[in-house]
């Protein structure tokens, strides 16, 4: 019986022969196991070239949106970025969804590894971009009144009293005077250290997290100022010569006597006049071939060519209703007055001391200028060579003033409404490009390109604009003060010292940027008020001797501070940078 059911439940009489089932199931599992690295693998080469792809896009709209509204310069801009970035530029498509945005996109295929064993060669990915621009909000303080960016030691000295905290990515050592104080917190991302007999502060914190530098530089530059070589490029259509002159005298006249002349006048030469005091006027235009010496008083109702020199007589007054053109040199020694268009002198302009010189129209110099008397320039004035204003002598110039030399202009008072270019053509490093004393009253902006920039001597500085030198810029001058609105900017050292009393008012602001050197600060005489930044992310920013108010931030890459007193708080005014900087962003 039990024998029977033994029969009947038997095990071995169910199972199969096992026989080539483990190749079977090895095969199915080798199977899954490719299907699943084709998978992973060819959707991770997927994803990392549509990365790369999507980069391309991003870089190429950003790039293309700065030449908007040029679509022509922007579609070959983004193409060229996308090129750049190792893409081929067969499908990819430029758009121009309104005058402000660019969008770059492209679908293309993506080859499998894998996935070939499946008859699936490629995939495809796809990527787009849009980009505008859009004005940037950005912050009026920094959240450090102080930050030293390298791991070295920052030595707090001096008196100062803060009204915020200080970081330093070194140890932070706040060893003030006497009554010294830090109403924030000292951070530091080795050891925050205190003399508590001497300083009190608001806290003390060691070992805080490492902070990079800030980069304000591209919203800065946004607002400096620019220029380019293409700015001193301009050409003037002389008098031309025809027989349409009432009057005509052979080369070498001389005009003996004082008379007046009625119709316009042409000399095969030269022309001379007689030595006089009374006026000799010309009723129309005057055209002479070679050099123009009058020795009296001249007044020309009309066009004055010269195709030689200008040379005008000490004392003695020159007067021109419309254009005047020399194509020599002009030596002007009297009151002189220019009323047309344009004063072109293809050589060199000298203005003589005593008299005025008054230019209602564009004036253009293809030599130097030397000016000893009082000049009113009213339109832009051009200079190719260099341009130099002697002591006591002052000049107005209500547009702006273009130097492809150099400048040097002495003390006597300066007055520009407009910009003041300076291209430094011939001017070595680190050769002074452009010297301004005072005082000086400036409403534009100052562009230096790469020597030198000095605001030196006595007197008032008022300038109501942004700075900018592709050198250094450097101050020294006597106690009755600078005074700045707006930025300064220089590619090399900053240096603001001597008897400086430099200070903003009625809600202006000052930030100071060295984009590649070190900035100094100090004050004999009268303090230093200052609302904005001093920002120096690649060298030192020193207080040195004097007292100092600064509603702001100093950044540095390092700091040496060690003022006879120092005062600082936030800034609470609008900077220059904040409204109205625009950037190209991502939209899509």
């Amino acid at each position: 019986m039990f024998r029977r059911i033994k029969s009947l439940f038997n095990p071995e009489k169910y199972v199969k022969s096992e026989d080539g089932a483990v190749m079977v199931v090895a095969a199915l599992s080798l199977v899954a196991f490719l299907s699943l690295a084709s998978l992973v693998t060819d959707m991770g080469l997927k994803y990392h070239q549509k990365s790369l792809l999507q980069s391309a896009m991003d870089s190429a709209a950003l790039a293309a949106v700065r030449y908007m509204p040029d679509e022509a310069r922007a579609r070959q801009v983004a193409l060229e970025y996308v090129e750049k970035n190792g893409f081929s530029t067969d499908s990819v498509v430029v758009e121009f969804p309104s005058d402000e945005i660019v969008r770059v996109s492209d679908s293309r295929k993506s080859k499998t590894v894998f996935a070939t064993l499946f008859d699936v060669d490629s995939v495809n990915i796809t990527a787009k971009a849009a980009a505008k621009y859009v004005n940037k909000q950005l912050a009026v303080n920094f959240d450090y009144l102080m930050f030293h960016g390298d791991n070295s030691q920052f030595n707090l000295g001096g008196h100062y009293n803060l009204g915020g905290s200080i970081f330093g990515n070194g140890n932070v050592n706040a060893d003030g005077g006497s009554g010294s104080s830090v109403s924030g917190t000292v951070f530091s991302a080795q050891n925050a250290l205190c003399n508590q007999y001497s300083v009190t502060v608001g806290g003390l914190v060691s070992n805080a997290s490492k902070q990079q530098m800030p980069d304000f530089d591209e919203m800065i530059m946004a607002v400096a100022p620019t220029a380019d070589d293409g700015m001193f490029v301009k050409s003037y259509e002389p008098l031309s010569k025809s027989n349409r002159y009432t009057n005509k005298y052979e080369a070498g006249k001389t005009i003996n006597s004082v008379i007046t002349i009625n119709g316009s006048t042409y000399c095969a030469g030269t022309l001379s006049t007689g030595y006089s005091s009374e006026l000799m006027t010309i009723y129309g235009d005057l055209y002479v071939e070679g050099d123009f010496n009058p020795q009296c008083p001249v007044y020309v109702t009309g066009n004055v060519y010269v195709g030689g020199n200008l040379t005008t007589q000490w004392g003695k007054d020159f007067k021109i209703g419309k254009n005047l053109y020399v194509a020599g040199n002009t030596s002007l020694q009297g009151n002189t007055s220019i009323h047309g268009e344009y004063f072109y002198t293809g050589g060199n302009l000298t203005r003589g001391s005593t008299y005025s010189l008054n230019c209602d129209c564009e004036t253009y110099v293809g030599g130097n200028i030397r000016l000893d008397g009082t000049t009113t320039f009213n339109r832009a004035v051009y200079c190719m060579g260099n341009f130099v204003k002697g002591g006591s002598t002052k000049m107005t110039a209500k547009s702006n003033v273009y130097t492809y030399g150099k400048i040097d202009w002495q003390s006597g008072g300066t007055y520009v409404s407009g910009d003041i270019i300076v291209w430094g053509n011939g001017v070595s490093e680190p050769e002074i490009e452009a010297n301004i004393c005072g005082p000086m009253t400036l409403n534009g902006d100052i562009y230096n390109r790469k020597g030198a920039l000095s605001l030196s001597g006595q007197g008032t500085y008022m300038i109501r604009g942004i700075i900018y030198s592709g050198g250094t810029i450097s101050t020294n001058q006597g106690s009755s003060g600078i005074h700045l609105s707006g930025c300064m900017i220089a590619e090399g050292d900053i240096s603001i010292g001597g008897s400086t009393h430099t200070y903003n008012e009625g809600g202006a602001t000052l930030s100071i940027y060295s984009r590649k050197g070190d900035i100094t600060l100090y004050s004999q005489q009268g303090g230093f008020d200052l609302w904005g930044i001093v920002y120096a992310p690649k060298g030192d920013v020193e207080l040195a001797s004097g007292d100092f108010d600064i509603h702001g931030s100093i950044i540095g890459n390092t700091i040496t501070c060690t003022p006879g007193g120092l005062n600082m708080s936030y800034n609470d005014r609008e900077l220059p940078y904040v409204k109205g900087v625009k950037a190209a962003v991502l939209i899509e």
